[in-house]
């Protein structure tokens, strides 16, 4: 039975990914990263995701990571996806929530987590709300990215100035990776085993709740994952998952690669309660669309590519960015990826944790310093901090632009994809990386928005700079 029909059978399902909470991205909130900036590196001062988080504050990272754990995302952030039609919320941890290692297990660093997960689940029942656990970070880095729990590999030069990441990049979690003949030489199965491990403690501690709906074994095995060790993995853990999680839905990723060939054999004809998981960023792949419509009919094209599966087929991520200009997207004074239009400056978010440092607005740029992978340029500017102003996305988009391609996507999604998850809820500067601002600015609902729940003119106008444009003296114009 094809996926479309599947899709058109369940109807397509609206859901949230609540990124940045349990596993850390500096562009998601970048206030809890601004107190890094202006260091070098030269006693591991420097952090840019979860692991060098407790590591950089030590002793300090708890409180730190509790107050950001209680206030990123609330009860009240569930009520109000409810109110914007999502009955879905895909929740990333890090696989050492249950079993913390290295500077997960020091200090304290992840002492409470589990009780806010435990939160969740009250949250999601209460709204009505299914939640997919997604283990989103690997022991040794399934991909490289510091949405893996820690970017690999980072190696910093002599002064503690300057770090390479992109040039470097590897993933170990599956072995350990041989770049310089772009092949794993063997496998970690004693990694592979652990993961299975956590994999049945995370199941048997919440696949009975009510809300537990889905479980997700790895986000975004990098492309050059061995695909037979992968899907033996996959394999393993759906055991799991039917043994302690019936009723729950087993999620797999693509591994980036979206070819139906490569994975419709691979439960051999009984593809019930499994589904592919597929990540979508125009953001990266727009270089040459240059107008809404073109970003419409790319939508239309790869939605359309979910006919070819036997199972039933999710855009786990998605976004409405079209530029890659979201404010360290590329990672802490970091990129892999340049610009393809004007990024817009703005002013850098203040803080939302009581007693965390701002930016410093008197310094132009702050470094430390990160390479493209050359490993030589510099990233450009929109990588940086500079004079208090941060980055959003460009202003070629109006928001009229914009709202077609979101109503193009959706409508794609309906007649191809048996359920999107967009990412993420909340994003501390970027509208078109946060479901509730991309809703109430109209890009993303077909139904009418409740005029008190529409974004104020603040609001407004960080979800799209360019209506701000008409004078020096803009921002004050607008918010009168």
């Amino acid at each position: 039975m094809a996926a479309a029909t599947k899709a058109a059978e369940i109807d397509t399902a609206t859901g949230v990914n609540l990124g940045g909470w349990f596993v850390l991205e500096p562009w998601i909130t970048p206030s809890l990263f601004y107190q890094f900036t202006g260091r070098n590196n030269t006693e591991n001062q420097v952090a840019m995701d979860t692991y060098t988080f407790c590591e950089a504050l030590g002793e300090d990272a708890n409180g730190i990571l509790t107050k950001h754990w209680d206030q990123w995302i609330t009860e009240d952030t569930f009520k109000e996806l409810k109110k914007r039609s999502v009955t879905w919320v895909r929740l990333p941890i890090g696989d050492w929530t249950l079993d913390p290692y290295g500077p997960y297990a020091e200090n304290g660093c992840m002492d409470g987590v589990t009780d806010r997960i435990k939160n969740v689940f009250t949250w999601a029942g209460n709204s009505g709300i299914n939640v997919l656990v997604d283990v989103h970070g690997l022991k040794d880095s399934q991909n490289g990215f510091d949405n893996s729990g820690r970017a690999s590999k980072v190696t910093w030069e002599e002064s503690g100035e300057k770090f390479h990441h992109w040039d470097n990049q590897e993933a170990n979690w599956m072995g350990p990776w041989n770049s310089a003949d772009s092949k794993y030489d063997n496998f970690n199965f004693a990694n592979l085993q652990r993961s299975l491990r956590v994999n049945e403690a995370i199941l048997k501690k919440w696949g009975g709740l009510t809300a537990f709906k889905g479980f997700q074994p790895v986000n975004e095995p990098w492309a050059q994952s061995d695909m037979s060790v992968l899907k033996d993995y996959y394999l393993e853990t759906r055991k799991l998952v039917r043994r302690y999680s019936a009723k729950s839905t087993m999620v797999v990723h693509d591994a980036f690669q979206f070819d139906a060939e490569l994975w419709n054999g691979m439960f051999e004809g009984d593809y019930e309660d499994v589904v592919l998981d597929h990540h979508y960023y125009q953001a990266w792949y727009g270089s040459d669309t240059k107008t809404a419509q073109a970003f419409c009919d790319a939508y239309t094209a790869e939605a359309a590519k979910a006919d070819d599966f036997k199972m039933p087929v999710w855009f786990g991520e998605w976004s409405l960015a079209t530029d890659v200009c979201a404010f360290w997207l590329g990672g802490f004074n970091d990129a892999n990826t340049l610009p393809q239009q004007e990024c817009v400056r703005t002013k850098c978010p203040d803080p939302y944790i009581d007693g965390l440092p701002n930016v410093d607005a008197d310094k132009k740029i702050l470094g430390p310093n990160g390479t493209m992978a050359d490993g030589k340029t510099g990233p450009p500017d929109n990588a940086y901090v500079m004079s208090g102003n941060c980055t959003v996305d460009s202003a070629f988009f109006s928001d009229e632009d914009v709202a077609k391609i979101g109503h193009c996507a959706v409508d794609s999604f309906k007649n191809h994809v048996a359920a999107t998850f967009f990412w993420t809820a909340h994003n501390e500067l970027e509208a078109k990386w946060d479901y509730i601002r991309a809703w109430d600015m109209g890009w993303i609902n077909q139904t009418a928005v409740d005029p008190k729940d529409k974004c104020d003119p603040w609001e407004r106008y960080m979800a799209n700079p360019k209506f701000a444009r008409a004078t020096q003296e803009s921002q004050l114009q607008f918010l009168s």
